[in-house]
């Protein structure tokens, strides 16, 4: 079984015993006291620390813990790929809950509404923010979403997340044209890590750079906060920053039309960054559409829409060689000259899978990137109000970037396979 989840307590105990994850305190400082709070202490820290641990220990962005009538399932994502857990109690499952809620410095009382925190942990010497959240279900049950992030593991720069060189000075020259530059991506997808890795992309030794957008724990050098003044709106806001000379404006996310008629009044100002979700690039430029109400006006004023979409890696210890028929290079869309591609292994009746990937024959994640360019012809095609398979139609006629190339491009590598590239596609 994959990622040996149903394993019984007996076998893990078994096999060598493995030290259960530290935590450290409250991310908003709202430290637990657990001396007040014995009898959770005593029914639920153990039974959560064991299953943050097992979720870490497997390589778990997130975990979910759901009550269903009597009984509670976990589930854990994994590369994006959601793998069942092990089953507990309603009763044990609200134990769980409120520890890790009073670790986060969460109002443990409180179980009508949801809430927001974060607890700062460590595993195998490896520093953690686990973002503790929680939704009620009514009739006093939550459930339980727990997103890990390594703070070792950094997504930062465009090197990080994977630019090619030409991706990297594309977005350095367009990103600083006066106009609207937008990332899009599917929820969860990670636009805002690729928005703000072409913000760094920026010379922001050349260019004054602002946001107007809370970085939180992001950094970002030599770019400054802008302070609104307050029951001022955004146009009054960005009229400040116009008459200071502001090169390039870091937006808050882009939510409604409102906001999105706002930006494009003002787009020959300076170049302005948003970010909104949508599929791909060219869903983006129909929404703009939608909510500007204009789509010459977007056209004028968009520079370019940059998308992105994860796929799960090939694992290095297990991933299979195979030589492709040409035919089926062709018809993939590959190049001639690939003579190899790789897929996960198949395995043979009692082979062991592999230890490092779990048995799944992937290991981590990467990001497609697509770049929509608003040249002059794409310029009159968005003007005339054409739908997506339009748009995408004028990609590929002019070469840009897409998703799918970028995503052969990585099947050529040999770091993915077709088949994690069908499987991507397909989804919704």
């Amino acid at each position: 079984m994959i990622f040996g989840f149903g394993r019984k307590r007996q076998q893990e105990e078994e096999e060598e015993e493995i030290e259960l994850v530290l935590f450290q305190g409250a991310l908003n400082g709202n430290d637990a006291n657990l001396s007040a709070n014995g009898r959770l202490v005593e029914a639920g820290l153990v039974p959560a620390k064991e299953l943050v641990t097992d979720a870490l220990q497997r390589r778990a962005g997130a975990i979910r813990l759901e009550p269903k009538g009597d009984r509670a399932a976990a589930m854990l994502v994994i590369d994006g790929i959601a793998y069942p857990g092990d089953r507990y109690s309603r009763q044990q499952a609200l134990a769980i809950t409120q520890m890790l809620k009073l670790l986060a410095g969460l109002d443990i009382k409180e179980r009508s509404k949801p809430q927001e925190g974060g607890i700062k942990a460590e595993f195998d010497g490896q520093p953690y923010e686990l973002l503790v959240a929680t939704t009620p279900l009514g009739g006093g049950a939550e459930r339980l979403t727990v997103r890990a992030n390594n703070l070792k593991v950094k997504l930062d720069t465009p090197a990080d997340l994977g630019f090619s060189e030409e991706l990297k000075n594309k977005v350095r020259e367009l990103g600083v044209q006066k106009g609207i530059f937008c990332t899009v991506g599917p929820p969860a997808s990670g636009t805002t890590t690729t928005e703000f890795a072409v913000i760094r992309a920026l010379d922001a030794y050349i260019y004054q750079i602002f946001t107007l957008l809370d970085p939180g724990r992001r950094k970002l050098d030599n770019v400054t906060v802008f302070e609104v003044n307050p029951g001022d709106d955004l146009e009054k806001t960005l009229q400040r920053l116009f008459r200071i000379d502001a090169d390039v404006i870091l937006l808050e996310p882009l939510k409604d039309e409102a906001t999105a008629k706002t930006i494009f009044a003002a787009h020959e100002n300076a170049a302005m960054h948003t970010e909104f979700a949508a599929k791909d690039a060219a869903a983006g430029v129909v929404q703009l559409c939608k909510w500007v109400g204009n789509p010459k006006l977007v056209a004028a004023g968009l520079t370019a829409i940059m998308s992105q979409k994860l796929i799960r890696l090939l694992c290095s210890e297990c991933r299979q060689a195979y030589r492709p028929n040409p035919q089926f290079l062709k018809k993939a869309g590959l190049p001639s000259s690939v003579t190899v591609l790789y897929r996960k292994p198949k395995l043979l009746e009692g082979e062991e899978p592999c230890g490092h990937c779990g048995g799944s024959g992937y290991y981590g994640r990467i990001a497609m990137f697509e770049l929509l360019e608003m040249t002059e012809e794409m310029r009159s095609v968005v003007a005339s109000g054409a739908d997506g398979a339009a748009i995408k139609a004028q990609m590929r006629k002019e070469k840009m970037l897409t998703l799918q190339k970028d995503g052969l491009r990585l099947v050529a590598e040999g770091r993915t396979s077709l088949e994690e590239l069908q499987r991507v596609f397909k989804a919704p």
